[in-house]
């Protein structure tokens, strides 16, 4: 994919001269409904046809009424229709012009649509606009890989959720570290148990118990959004080298330039890839905290003290938890987009490798030195976007030399208690 700049806000004035409106009605907190007004999807840049901006716009509109309590009504009033295209082209987009925009349509909120096309992928990015602050209230991104039908409609649903549930978040291009999972410690069974049905490599033996204490964990890998603060705060240049050590490879999705890192357009919220053990190391230095030990990382992925013990994190179906070569289409996905384990935490079957803090040994199990401080290749976990099902079970082992970086390899974050 080529590399397109993050878009810059279009004018609200622009933005709005787009019909016809849809008001969709959602319950208020109690009071009443509250009416959204969404508009036409505007094309940001690239080719994108009439019927894909069709479909998005239907798409939305219906995964939000499929939503308890949500209403679709048609705009009729074309006095208003025509008072509000006078009004959108007078150039005013502060705050109160946002407002007055909103009250025309009789609205409580507006929700813009914005698309950027490139290659074969398509980016919506989605905003709602509180009417009464003139404040954005909600953001929700989605980069669709092919631009099918099919593909667009299941991320529209994604977009839906992230809006109505309350789970989009004001856009930032400077994210605190990822939301943390706190993980009761205790003791654990480790390698390969029963339910991994036996199917499993000489390394993963023999089991033992392992205790672990208690630690927190990030919900989701790493994402690029998430490093490229860490690069821009470090100072790190194009070389991507810190103290000798390479952290990244260039063909990240991520830009240097004019000074400063930035992520390729609607590659935020994937996991961070391209990542050498001593990138995802560092970053996790910086935030505070560490790369996991290969218990920890085990015991989390087993739903710790909530484990329902299943061959994978989160259910004994790899297809329900895990993007793998089964179902990824040949590509990395956007984090949290597949079920969640006991604890809560994504993606730790499937999608990346994620960087261990130890050193691999093929006798790890065997001998007593979990802990070993020398070696010449780092441990890798939990299967990647492009390895067979059997890969992602919890128990599996996996290695690469600490400098090696790849579009299938990432990390997520650990912080003690």
């Amino acid at each position: 994919m080529a590399s397109m700049k993050h878009p810059a806000a279009l004018p609200l004035a622009f933005l709005l001269l787009v019909l016809p409106l849809l008001l969709i009605s959602a319950p208020a907190h109690g009071q009443g409904k509250k009416k959204v007004a969404m508009m036409e999807p505007i094309v940001k840049s690239g080719d994108v046809t009439l019927l894909q901006k069709e479909i998005i716009r239907g798409a939305l509109e219906e995964a939000i009424i499929a939503t308890p309590g949500y209403e679709a009504v048609t705009r009729t009033s074309m006095d208003a229709i025509v008072s509000e295209m006078t009004f959108q082209q007078s150039g005013m987009v502060d705050e109160s012009q946002r407002q007055r925009i909103g009250m025309m349509s009789g609205a409580d909120l507006i929700c813009i649509v914005q698309l950027t096309a490139e290659d074969n992928d398509l980016y919506i990015s989605c905003s709602l606009i509180e009417v009464e602050s003139g404040k954005i209230i909600r953001t929700a991104n989605e980069l669709i890989h092919g631009s099918s039908g099919k593909a667009i409609l299941e991320h529209c649903k994604y977009l839906a959720e992230k809006l109505t549930s309350g789970a989009g978040e004001v856009a930032s291009l400077d994210p605190s570290v990822p939301e943390m999972v706190q993980v009761a410690g205790g003791k654990f069974m480790m390698g390969c148990t029963s339910e991994q049905e036996g199917r499993c490599e000489d390394d993963e033996r023999p089991v033992r118990q392992v205790t672990v204490e208690s630690f927190r964990i990030s919900k989701t890998e790493v994402t690029h959004e998430q490093y490229v603060r860490f690069l821009n705060e470090s100072q790190l240049k194009t070389t991507e080298v810190y103290s000798s050590k390479k952290l990244i490879h260039i063909n990240a999705h991520v830009e240097y330039a004019d000074g400063k890192w930035s992520v390729v357009v609607g590659y935020e919220p994937y996991p961070m890839i391209y990542v050498s053990w001593f990138g995802a190391s560092e970053y996790c230095s910086w935030a505070g905290g560490y790369l996991p030990t290969e218990a920890e990382w085990e015991y989390a992925a087993r739903g710790g003290e909530k484990s329902a013990k299943t061959k994978y994190a989160g259910g004994n179906n790899v297809s329900d938890v895990a993007w793998f070569a089964g179902n990824s289409d040949g590509h990395v996905h956007p984090v949290a987009k597949k079920k969640p384990n006991e604890l809560g935490l994504f993606d730790m079957s499937g999608n990346v490798w994620e960087w261990c803090a130890d050193w691999y040994a093929s006798n790890a199990y065997a001998v007593e030195a979990p802990n070993d401080p020398s070696g010449t290749i780092r441990v890798l976990r939990g299967g990647s976007w492009n390895d067979e099902g059997q890969n992602c079970r919890t128990s599996y082992r996996f290695n690469n030399t600490p400098d090696g970086a790849y579009g299938n390899l990432g990390f997520r974050l650990v912080m003690k208690k």
